[in-house]
């Protein structure tokens, strides 16, 4: 293979959360009296990072409602529904061929890190994974900072030699801040055609990538 490490995103890559995301996300607007996403294309054209320009995007004025208090209500309604959500199957599988190989696995998320860590835990699966490396707030500001932060503390990682699977083309962005290879899932938070434009290796699901990984 021609990774030893692996960062792997959460919401979207590993865990099947999107119509979750859509439907807490459309419970605010309704609350708000706005218009709500009416399809996954909806929400894929709107959906970016940091999330406070998505709920711009989104149609939410601050000055009605500041974006404190949405993100806290969104986290509410999420964590109460979250565990609904399931691994995707064929991901799941790959990271457990992948542990057995002696791969080096990371999580990587914008989500606050103590509720991933027992989301993980919960789940039964965070024994999978060599580190979790999240954000220390519900803000899901991004990635790339706390991502180069960790690199820089683990000089053992070799960039050339690891390579990021996400979903979005935050994912994207964040792997060039790394300086690592990145590859793609189109199945969650951002569309098809978003990933493509970004000039990166796209998959429908784990057996793209995992052929991929081992070319």
């Amino acid at each position: 293979m021609r990774y030893d490490t692996i960062f792997w995103d959460w919401n979207g890559t590993i865990i099947d959360d999107v119509d979750l995301c859509i439907s807490v996300v459309n419970s605010l607007l309704s609350e708000q009296g706005l218009k709500t996403f009416s399809s996954r294309q909806d929400y894929h054209d709107v959906f970016c990072f940091p999330v406070i320009e998505y709920y711009k995007k989104a149609g939410f004025n601050f000055d009605e409602v500041s974006f404190d208090v949405l993100a806290k209500k969104y986290i509410e309604l999420y964590d109460a529904h979250c565990m609904e959500c399931k691994v995707f199957d064929d991901i799941f599988d790959l990271i457990k061929r992948n542990k057995e190989r002696g791969i080096r696995q990371i999580i990587l998320s914008a989500s606050e890190k103590s509720g991933l860590i027992k989301w993980l835990t919960d789940l039964g699966i965070i024994s999978l994974f060599d580190d979790v490396v999240a954000n220390d707030n519900i803000y899901a500001v991004g990635k790339s900072q706390i991502a180069k932060e960790y690199l820089k503390k683990h000089k053992e990682i070799d960039v050339k030699r690891a390579v990021l699977v996400g979903d979005t083309t935050h994912d994207v962005e964040v792997a060039h801040d790394m300086g690592v290879d990145v590859v793609t899932v189109s199945r969650g938070h951002s569309s098809e055609y978003r990933l493509f434009a970004e000039n990166i290796p796209v998959f429908v699901d784990a057996k793209g990538i995992e052929n991929y990984l081992e070319e």
